[in-house]
């Protein structure tokens, strides 16, 4: 009874969070290069269940048990209708019938996700386990997973993931869904053309460098391309940030007479005066909003540089990728979903009030 409780509690959690984010969006569907916000949900753990007073003991995996491995890559992913895979979360380790992995830098077996570039990447991932329940680390090799759930370095056996836990185990449950992160979509927003030569938008992937004028070494990274000078004649974002060129200083022009190419070069009397740092990054999940349009990475992570391919187009706006529709329409399919979980909440109050007051009595 009590499942079916926590179920629909971390429901509402669940929806009251996403709706601060599809609000906040809203909020800045109108904001120059405003990147939506996206809430991330797992669910929890799953947790091995089996039937009451059961008796059936523990007995090996007979030789038919198969596992579907399918090589994505360095990854693999491995399905099977019999047994589980076991993964160790933040919350407990957790079981099921289909796993994706892939070694990290140091030869773990985690789960992983892709990268901006398409490349998986393990390191944030959860540990894979083996039958005994220790995390994997495999040598450097020929990396292969057999249709047992074997794991296999040049041939060598190395672990075994298929697992059949003691009992009459029947099958998994969770207790529901959490949040378990805020992430941002980089993805491109519309551009609008303002014919203002101080107006800059990427078309593509990447970002202009800025950093503040009493701090030049910690740099700053923005999609925001609208532009101001200052008494000086240098190029600052409207909080006053420099925007930065490839020496480490600043763009300084002579008022609006100038150019900037699609690859970032700042022509002034159509000489080449300077260059735009124009930069881009694999690990783009990294990145974290602190305000004014502005990002840097986590602290303790660091950038993975890769080529800007992207172009810098000069008398233009990027506008928010906030599809202010789709905020509404996902908001109410919010709202419908807290006022379900609540009425089950309500039901099952009502239900556990007789069990007390008359079924007790």
């Amino acid at each position: 009874m009590f499942r079916g409780l926590y179920n629909a509690v971390s429901t509402m959690n669940t929806a009251q969070k996403q709706m601060d984010a599809a609000a906040n969006n809203m909020a800045n569907a109108n904001t120059t290069a405003y990147k939506r916000d996206l809430v991330i949900t797992e669910a929890f753990p799953e947790v091995l269940i089996s039937k009451l007073n059961g008796t059936e003991a523990n007995r090996p995996y007979s030789a038919n048990v198969q596992v579907n491995v399918t090589r994505q890559g360095e990854g693999f992913r491995l399905d099977t209708a019999g047994g589980f895979f076991a993964v160790s979360t933040r919350l407990g380790n957790s079981f099921q019938k289909s796993i994706a992995f892939a070694p990290d830098e140091e030869g773990f077996l985690r789960t992983y996700e892709r990268d901006a570039t398409g490349q998986i990447v393990a390191r944030y991932g959860n540990y894979i386990l083996d039958a005994s329940g220790n995390r994997i680390q495999v040598p450097e090799g020929q990396l292969e997973v057999d249709n047992r759930g074997r794991v296999l370095v040049d041939g060598e056996p190395m672990a075994t993931l298929l697992r059949r836990p003691a009992g009459p185990i029947i099958g998994t449950m969770n207790s529901g869904q959490r949040l378990e992160k805020f992430a941002t979509d980089f993805s491109q927003g519309s551009l609008e053309q303002t014919w203002n030569s101080l107006d800059l938008a990427i078309s593509g992937s990447g970002f202009f460098v800025v950093y503040k004028p009493d701090q030049p070494e910690e740099m700053f990274y923005t999609r925001d391309g609208h532009f101001t000078l200052n008494e000086n004649g240098d190029i600052i974002t409207q909080d006053g940030y420099f925007l930065g060129s490839v020496n480490g200083t600043s763009i300084l022009v002579d008022g609006d007479d100038f150019a900037i190419t699609p690859e970032g070069q700042v022509l002034v009397n159509g000489e080449v005066r300077d260059q735009l740092e124009m930069v881009d990054f694999a690990n783009l999940k990294d990145l974290r909003k602190i305000g004014e349009s502005l990002y840097r990475f986590e602290e303790g992570l660091e950038p993975e540089p890769i080529p800007f391919e992207g172009q810098v187009l000069q008398g233009f706006l990027e506008g928010a990728n906030v599809n202010a529709i789709d905020q509404m329409v996902e908001m109410i399919n919010l709202m419908r979903s807290y006022e379900a979980g609540s009425r089950v909440v309500r039901t099952y109050d009502e239900v556990i009030g007789k069990a007390i007051n008359e079924i007790g009595k």
